[in-house]
Parts: C-alpha cells; structure tokens; sequence
C-alpha cells in the first residue's frame, strides 16, 4: 500500500514541475534579421522584443556577426538592441603579472537604443517574419 502512496505521490509531483507556471497558450513565432550600426554589422550583442502593453512575455535572442535570430510573442513591440565588439584583452587580476586574461567588450550601440522609454524601434509582430532588419545610428540621442 505505501508503494502505491509513494507512485502516486511521485507522478503528481512530475505532473507540478512540468506543467511550471510560465505563460501558456502564448503564441511565439520565429523573427530573424541583420542589425548594423552606421551600415556595419553589430559583432555580438542581444536583440529584446518587450510587449508595449506588458502582457506577453519578453522575447529575444543573441547577435552574431550582425545577424539574429529570436522567438516572439504576437502583438506590439519595442526592440531594444544591446551591441559589443571585441577590443582586446584585458587580465583577469589586475595586480598579478601572470594573470590569466579575458576578452574585453565595448558598447558600440547608444544606451537610448537599450531602453524601453528612449528606443525608437517597434514593430507590429503577427506571423513568422524573416529580414526584419534594424540599422541604428551610432550618433543616435533622444
């Protein structure tokens, strides 16, 4: 009997962990593009699609070598885009002479494009949509 208690007790908690409490019935759809900035592709960085309302789930995706790629919500959007580049190497302990080194990043895209309240990117998002290209302004102030 305890066996039996112990399976059933088991299967209702896989039942919980799996059925989670994310936003179901969220409709996503794939949306790709290139983004550049003053016409050069952005290295790397991360591509953010907020719901204006706030109603959907945020979607998003990586850049790389001026492409991206990102599952999204319906409905309407702002973008806010976030762009490195490599620069160089910087030690990891500053203090030590054989410190190990990592790759330093700089931002190559103004912070206005990073910001709910000052990015000028939106877009209506109702199907897959493939090329939806972005070429920000790096001298680009609101």
């Amino acid at each position: 009997m305890n066996l039996k208690i112990y399976f059933i007790g088991l299967l209702l908690a896989v039942v919980v962990i799996f059925s989670g409490c994310g936003s179901k019935g969220v409709q996503t759809v794939k949306v790709t593009g290139n983004i550049t900035i003053d016409g050069n592709q952005i290295e790397q960085g991360s591509v953010k699609f907020i719901d204006v309302e706030g109603k959907t789930p945020t979607g998003g995706g990586s850049i790389s070598k001026g492409t991206y790629a990102a599952n999204v919500p319906l409905g309407k959007k702002k973008i806010l885009v976030l762009g490195t580049k490599l620069v160089g190497k910087e030690p990891l302990f500053a203090d030590m002479p054989d410190s190990p080194v990592n790759d330093k990043y700089e931002q190559v895209t103004p912070d206005a494009y990073n910001s709910f309240e000052l990015t000028p990117l939106e877009a209506e998002i109702t199907a897959a949509i493939d090329n939806l290209n972005f070429d920000l302004l790096s001298k680009f102030r609101k």
